[in-house]
């Protein structure tokens, strides 16, 4: 959490709003009682007014025993829960949250049965990890195919290669598995906690809450939660002691043991997804913020009601790093350190504290344990259906007129069974739990937090200014500084972020930040934190459609992606490019895929590797287009995408030598798209990553050195490749920003005799990073690309 900067910390200028609230309560506007003249008119406000400073100047009870005065009364702060705070809930919206629970495991039976399908072997080449570790493949189904399922030829010339029947392919499930499993699984913890705190506030048995809950169920025409039930009782589940229904006595023994039981059930839904869990329960009533409050008065050492707590607690809103520390979580670790959800929990706690080594560490632990645990199970409990293990021995075949086959196993003419059609592997017991999933998203992004935060102290440094608190939660950013040594970054330079390109701000930027040993520190933390992004990413199998994002030269194709990506902004006004009727892109779905795409667009660009945001964002922005979650999740809200769109449109308005024509703006050197639709193969690149051909000329010219990340080679990028990278990227944003300020000149033009259309609100999600983006730009990239401008 970031605040404001404190210019000079022996001189506090800043006037709290409590104070400025204070001083209008205690005096009315008038002057004191000894500037006042003598009026008879306003004698009887002279008394008023005296009596007041009267008792504003006299000494408290405790300054007249020598104590200390009292201070003055603050403004309530508001307080909620710890679990509100929490990153990525806006991805884990949807449907899924009010639907039967009943229909939602239909949902699931079937999102597990598709996984079972076959589909036609026609798949890419699947990306590996930058380390060149081993990753599951990725399903990639050519666009030119026209069915899922292959067609047969009924006589196949076994000699012919070409006409053998290729094997079948399991088809990816629309929703990942695991993480289906874990809102199924939470939907219904969550609902049975809530059915015991309800039977614990109205001293209900369960048979006699379950015959009220079908009844109402009934009466509705639908299902009833435990919510709606106490509310058609009469029941006000946070009073005990108020309410005008049933009031059956309970033993506080029997309501305790409830109240223990429900806590139980919140602690193991937290345990399968904590960010769900959260949005669930924020979703539900707000009595079971105190359930483990009351239980921790009767038992003050109940490791799930400690859990629990720690999340339902109230802190002051946006203070969590100030008011959060790990000691419970400490606690609960040395206690039961095979739970490894807690140190996932530790590990996000200590993010919002800046503390990302020590979170690294807690999140490579738990990653670390969790793939033994999964490799120790699989060894030991052997797949017992013949569709996970082909191996298995047939069955005899069945006599036919009372006479064996015969070899004896093998059975005659159509009786045989077809072969098998194998699984999904993400359906297979060897698959990866979603912890496994969810460590490794949230290392990704602690590297690139990381990052960020070790640039954002060293420009600090520089600048000579520091972070203070401050109560309602405000953040500090690099363009607001004004008592700084440089005055930070500049919004609308035509120079770029830092001013003027022979400027000292610059000067002293590019010594302090593109020094060899900082530049890479940063750069070994970007690698890292692709590499386990791609890791992520590799798990969520994708079939690849035709759509006219991979049509045209690569200048089309950008411009198409960054359309797309702008219109599906939160909040954005801007109208979704015309698709023509084509099959998109299918990718398994998971909450957190767009925020991990545009996680890898904010490395590359920290990096300068222009060509590399390029093709990522065009495949990004195809593979967003057919993201679709519904009807369990609604589309995803993603924070790092707004970053990466509203960097992009910051460098269009304050980057002169970034929106100067490209290679693909004329005629020169004009970059043409392959032929076919479907896209080109993946290519590895110097460093091991899979960088997908967009283009013939969209790769840069690197140069491979050593000691790179876990001896890879080391990139050089081309500066010239790369500006020209860059303006391809910049082009569609400052046509788009010229249509806005051509259409708001209209507007205005207009205004005398059109009524102005209200303003929409729109806020913005992206905080303080995008100057952090830009003054890295600024300092260690631009001014390396300018110079081969």
């Amino acid at each position: 959490m970031t605040a404001p900067i404190d210019p000079t910390p022996a001189e506090d200028t800043t006037i709290s709003a409590a104070t400025s609230l204070e001083s209008l309560t205690v005096s009315d506007g008038t002057a004191p009682l000894a500037q006042q003249p003598a009026k008879k008119k306003k004698k009887k406000k002279s008394k008023k007014s005296a009596k007041a400073k009267d008792e504003d100047e006299a000494p408290t009870e405790g300054q007249a025993n020598g104590k200390p005065a009292k201070q003055p009364k603050q403004l309530p702060v508001l307080c909620i829960s710890r679990n509100k705070h929490w990153r990525y809930i806006s991805s884990y919206h949807g449907p899924w949250l009010q639907l039967p629970i009943e229909l939602l495991e239909s949902l699931l039976a079937i999102n597990l049965e598709s996984g079972c399908l076959p589909q036609a072997e026609g798949r890419l080449p699947a990306p590996t990890s930058s380390n060149g570790s081993d990753i599951p493949q990725r399903t990639i189904l050519s666009p030119d195919a026209s069915s899922p399922s292959p067609t047969r030829d009924p006589s196949p010339d076994a000699t012919d290669p070409e006409q053998t029947p290729k094997p079948l392919k399991p088809t990816p499930p629309p929703i990942d598995p695991g993480v289906f499993r874990c809102m199924t699984a939470i939907r219904r913890l969550v609902e049975e906690a809530s059915d015991l705190a309800v039977r614990a506030s109205s001293g209900m048995s369960a048979a006699a809450f379950g015959s009220f809950r079908s009844a109402s169920a009934s009466i509705g025409g639908g299902s009833a939660n435990a919510w709606t039930t106490a509310q058609q009782l009469g029941i006000n589940p946070m009073n005990e002691q108020g309410g005008s229904g049933r009031n059956v006595q309970m033993s506080a023994m029997r309501a305790h043991r409830l109240r223990a039981l429900a806590v139980q059930k919140l602690a193991a839904a937290y345990k399968e997804d904590e960010i769900a869990a959260s949005v669930m329960i924020m979703q539900g009533a707000s009595a079971l913020d105190d359930l483990a409050e009351k239980v921790l008065k009767i038992d003050p050492k109940d490791e799930d009601a400690r859990y629990v707590h720690f999340f339902h607690e109230k802190i002051p809103s946006r203070q969590l790093a100030e008011t959060t520390t790990t000691q419970v979580l400490d606690e609960l670790i040395n206690a039961r350190p095979h739970h490894l959800e807690y140190f996932r929990t530790r590990g996000i706690i200590r993010c919002f504290r800046d503390e990302y080594s020590l979170a690294i560490r807690d999140f490579t632990y738990a990653l670390k344990e969790t793939r033994a645990l999964r490799k120790s199970k699989h060894h030991s409990t052997p797949a017992e259906d013949h569709r996970l293990n082909p191996k298995k021995k047939k069955k005899s075949a069945p006599k036919v007129h009372g006479q064996a086959p015969p070899d004896g196993t093998a059975a005659l003419g159509d009786d045989a069974d077809p072969p098998p059609t194998p699984m999904h592997p993400s359906l297979l017991p060897d698959s990866p739990e979603p912890l496994e999933h969810q460590l490794l998203f949230l290392r990704g992004a602690a590297y690139l937090q990381q990052a960020m935060f070790l640039v954002e102290e060293a420009i600090l440094a520089l600048e000579g200014v520091r972070k203070t608190s401050f109560p309602d939660g405000g953040e500090f950013r690099l363009c607001y500084i004004e008592n700084g040594k440089h005055g930070g970054v500049e919004i609308g330079h035509p120079d770029g972020p830092l001013g003027f390109r022979e400027g000292e701000k610059l000067k002293a930027y590019r010594g302090h930040l593109a020094s060899e040993p900082f530049k890479e520190q940063i750069d070994t933390l970007l690698k890292k934190s692709i590499r386990d992004h791609e890791r992520f990413l590799s798990h969520f199998d994708t079939i690849e459609g035709p759509r006219p994002i991979f049509q045209g030269d690569l200048a089309q194709r950008t411009e198409y992606a960054f359309l797309l990506s702008e219109a599906l902004r939160p909040g954005s006004q801007s109208p979704a490019p015309p698709v023509p009727d084509a099959p998109a892109s299918f990718t398994t779905y998971h909450p957190l895929l767009v925020e991990s795409h545009f996680n890898i667009l904010i490395c590359n660009l920290l990096q300068g590797d222009f060509s590399m945001v390029l093709s990522n964002f065009a495949r990004a922005a195809a593979l967003v287009d057919g993201l679709e979650g519904y009807p369990v999740f609604l589309p995803a809200r993603s924070m790092v995408q707004a970053e990466f769109i509203e960097a992009l449109e910051r460098l269009a308005s304050g980057w002169r030598a970034g929106i100067q024509p490209h290679s693909l703006s004329s005629k020169r050197l004009r970059i043409e798209a392959p032929a076919s639709v479907a896209p080109a193969p993946a290519s590895p690149s110097s460093s091991g990553r899979t960088t997908p051909s967009l283009g013939s000329a969209s790769t840069p010219n690197v140069k491979s050195s050593a000691n790179g990340l876990n001896g890879a080679a080391k990139e050089t990028i081309d500066p010239a490749e790369a500006l020209d990278c860059a303006r391809i990227l910049l082009a569609p944003v400052l046509k788009r920003q010229r249509e806005r300020a051509a259409s708001k000149a209209a507007a205005d033009k207009a205004g005398g005799t059109e009524k102005k259309k209200p303003v929409s609100i729109n806020i913005p999600l992206h905080g303080p990073r995008v100057e952090i983006i830009l003054a890295w730009l600024g300092a260690v990239h631009l001014p390396v690309m300018e110079g081969y401008a």
